[in-house]
């Protein structure tokens, strides 16, 4: 196996359908095309559930900065008359017939919300769990003093929440990606408002940037599942190290509990970890749960659990790659995950080189 193999997630490599020509796509990287066409295809087959829980967190936060800038435009009257004749969610609607606004780095990460969103739903979650310890070795284990298991567990029930893909949804996305969200809705809203009046359009660029900034300022990151979960397990300190806890997280349904103890145990961050469990390829799932002490009871258990955003893998699959696990030993794994913690550009780029040489 190769050590640099490079940290995927953002396309699917099993069923690649033909991207459609559009206008203006002939700059656009082929697998950011891909993706853009599984996503918004010009018929409407049907979604399996990942691209539809990746349509609900895309629709659902653009709504929620749409209705953020709508207020925030009230202070401008002429442009929230103008507004006020489309009261229905105007950049959705956009952004599906202009899909090319979004860049890669933007989908990858709103499809790595709909995949844990998918796993979450699909794993499922009692109400009577929300803030119990987990059970390790037979005995509770407090994770965290107060409440941080409740407050995962809200973040959590918010990704959850079944609705339309223009039904709003709390934008808790890192900022960068907030920050193009907020412009790519100016930038839809002021189109609609420059074509009813074009005379204007000094006057209203002005105001959407006003409005632009000021929703930036009210941004919250810090209540996204990711980032609770992350807390949580900063709060743990030592008591994080437990040798069971790993398993007890799995086989608890606490999906991000155990993705967050183990970006703490292989020094990675939590998207890292989350994007390996959601999207990366099977060698460096294997990896991961190679380098952290996982038998091959624990690979075929971690394989039958991402079945969510994994439906390809059949028993028969299952098998195969647990036999493919066996012949994996630690010092592989080890290379693979330590390449990981070097910066993604890195990678990409050296991965790039070694393929040309070899070609």
């Amino acid at each position: 196996m190769s050590a640099h193999l490079s940290l995927a997630g953002s396309t699917v490599a099993d069923s690649w359908p033909m991207a459609r020509v559009m206008a203006g796509m002939s700059a656009m990287p082929v697998a950011h095309a891909i993706d853009l066409a599984f996503l918004f295809p010009a018929a409407q087959p049907h979604h399996d559930a990942l691209i539809a829980e990746t349509r609900r967190h895309l629709g659902g936060c653009l709504t929620a900065i749409e209705t953020a800038l709508r207020v925030a435009l009230d202070q401008f009257p002429e442009i929230a008359g103008i507004l006020a004749l489309s009261p229905d969610p105007l950049c959705w609607r956009i952004i599906c017939d202009q899909p090319a606004l979004l860049s890669p780095a933007l989908l990858a990460h709103m499809r790595l919300r709909g995949g844990v969103s998918l796993m979450l739903r699909q794993l499922g979650q009692r109400d009577a769990d929300i803030g119990e310890p987990v059970e390790a070795d037979g005995q509770a284990v407090d994770p965290a003093p107060g409440d941080a298991l409740a407050a995962l567990a809200l973040a959590e029930s918010r990704w959850m929440t079944p609705g339309g893909e223009d039904w709003p949804m709390r934008p808790d996305v890192p900022r960068e990606f907030f920050t193009e969200m907020v412009w790519t809705s100016s930038a839809c809203l002021a189109e609609v408002v420059r074509r009813a009046a074009p005379d204007r359009a000094d006057v209203m660029l002005a105001a959407f940037e006003r409005a632009g900034w000021a929703v930036l300022a009210d941004h919250d990151e810090s209540v996204s599942p990711l980032m609770e979960a992350e807390r949580l397990v900063r709060r743990m300190e030592e008591r994080a190290d437990a040798p069971d806890l790993l398993g007890a997280a799995l086989g608890g349904r606490r999906f991000l509990l155990f993705a967050a103890l183990a970006a703490r145990r292989l020094r990675l961050t939590m998207i890292q970890v989350v994007d390996i469990l959601v999207m990366a390829p099977l060698p460096q799932l294997a990896a991961l749960c190679r380098s952290l002490g996982g038998s091959d009871g624990d690979y075929r258990h971690l394989l039958l659990t991402l079945r969510p955003v994994r439906p390809w893998l059949t028993d028969t699959m299952v098998i195969v790659e647990a036999e493919r696990y066996q012949q994996l030993d630690e010092a592989q794994a080890d290379a693979m995950v330590a390449a990981l913690r070097t910066p993604a550009s890195f990678r990409a780029k050296l991965d790039h080189l070694l393929s040309v040489r070899a070609a």
